[in-house]
């Protein structure tokens, strides 16, 4: 999805399989004043997908973005977006980044809460 329209950053929710299937993204779309140097998940397509979540009895695994240049590590303005009062606002969820360079995604990493930050781990990078 990230290398979809690699001009702006993608970003959406990751959830648990129905019925224990696999992970499923679910894109949502970018309301960043420039999608090319941040995203935004916009209040209303997040409260939308959260009560399709709880009709389904789904679960939010993730929050995930891509990055445009600058690897996979969680940015300042991604931390704000994550944290209230030096907490995360969706407590057990991981913040999923994909680093692309020249459109093709170079990495995926995960960063869990992990006492008082976010701790990446690597959970793709491409086969040479």
């Amino acid at each position: 999805m990230a290398e979809a329209d690699p001009d702006q950053e993608a970003c959406g929710l990751v959830v648990d399989g129905p019925a224990g299937g696999e992970v499923e993204p679910w894109p949502l779309p970018n309301r960043a004043a420039d999608p090319r140097r941040a995203y935004l998940l916009g209040p209303p397509e997040l409260l939308a997908a959260l009560r399709r979540l709880d009709a389904e009895g789904r679960v939010l695994l993730a929050v995930y973005h891509s990055h445009l240049a600058g690897g996979a590590e969680l940015s300042q303005q991604d931390l704000a977006s994550a944290l209230v009062d030096g907490t995360p606002l969706l407590g057990g969820v991981a913040q999923v980044v994909v680093a692309l360079e020249h459109g093709h995604a170079v990495l995926v990493r995960a960063h869990r809460w992990r006492g008082a930050r976010y701790v990446g781990g690597d959970l793709w990078t491409p086969v040479s």
